[in-house]
């Protein structure tokens, strides 16, 4: 497949927030050929079509990597092997295969484990987009735009079919970051799901003392209230988010622990200019 082929078919397998964002997203882009939606709950593929998500549905899985040239998996991590089980025999042909998995440990294990070597046309990919919110009637077709989608080319990566995933992401709307696949979950790890456990635990914690419960304007403004937002995503999605990246999460937990120890430690001594120096080291730097 060239990249000169401005009209590819795309398969998009999974149609949930992130999924049906992108499916009718590329569609507005009028870049692409016909996209095909794939997904395992019919109500879901049913909405799609209402709504003119995408073009075409495909009854099967290995039926729809037939007919398209692209094919993006975006579904929950405890999905991914048995789409990967379907895909498996196209790698190495002149299919371009991507992901949008906040994890990508689980895709590098499955390549392990079933001796699949040298893969050419598995590009990895991340959109650093989302909300609180999770499923088909909370996509949105701008929600890609002017964020970074991180581009994880493998040792074996054929340039051209990076170049057009590259190509996609950019279709709707997003900057691109590339990115070492061996480096991502260890970054994103910091990034992406210690800010959910944070705002997880924090909010059980304020739960727990029914601080809202019996002060409702708690969760009006403020900082909490940006916190208890992230805490409302999905629970059994991030659930199996953190066990996908089990290592990384909590290594950085133990760090975290140990920052907390430490501004603990400067409150106890009632140093006002040894806290005030702890606070402006943790100003982000540019």
């Amino acid at each position: 497949m060239s990249q000169n082929k401005t009209k590819n078919n795309i398969l998009v397998v999974g149609l949930g927030l992130i999924g049906s964002s992108l499916s009718q997203s590329l569609i507005r882009s009028k870049k692409v050929g016909k996209v095909y939606g794939y997904d395992k709950d019919k109500e879901v593929i049913s909405y799609a079509k209402e709504k003119k998500f995408i073009n075409e549905e495909v009854n099967n899985l290995r039926d729809g990597i037939i007919e398209s040239d692209i094919i993006i998996f975006s579904v929950p991590v405890s999905q991914i092997d048995s789409c990967l089980d379907e895909a498996k025999n196209f790698f190495n042909t002149e299919k371009v295969f991507s992901d949008t998995l906040s994890s990508k440990k689980l895709i590098l294990d499955y390549f392990k484990v079933n001796n699949l070597k040298n893969i050419s046309n598995f590009i990895f990919s991340h959109p650093m987009a989302g909300t609180e919110n999770f499923g088909i009637k909370y996509s949105k077709h701008d929600l890609f735009l002017n964020s970074t989608s991180i581009i994880c080319p493998m040792e074996k990566s054929n340039l051209e079919f990076v170049e057009i995933i590259k190509s996609i992401w950019s279709y709707v709307g997003c900057n691109i970051f590339e990115m070492d696949v061996r480096s991502h979950d260890n970054i994103l790890s910091a990034v992406s799901h210690a800010p959910h456990f944070i705002s997880f635990a924090l909010a059980k914690k304020i739960n727990d003392m029914k601080y809202i419960e019996n002060n409702p304007w708690i969760l009006d403004k403020g900082s909490l209230s940006d916190m208890a937002r992230i805490a409302k995503s999905d629970p059994q999605a991030w659930a199996n988010i953190f066990l996908s990246n089990e290592k990384n999460i909590l290594e950085f937990i133990d760090d975290y622990i140990g920052e907390l120890n430490l501004l603990k430690s400067k409150i106890n001594s009632n140093d006002i200019e040894d806290i005030i120096l702890f606070l402006k080291e943790c100003n982000p730097k540019n």
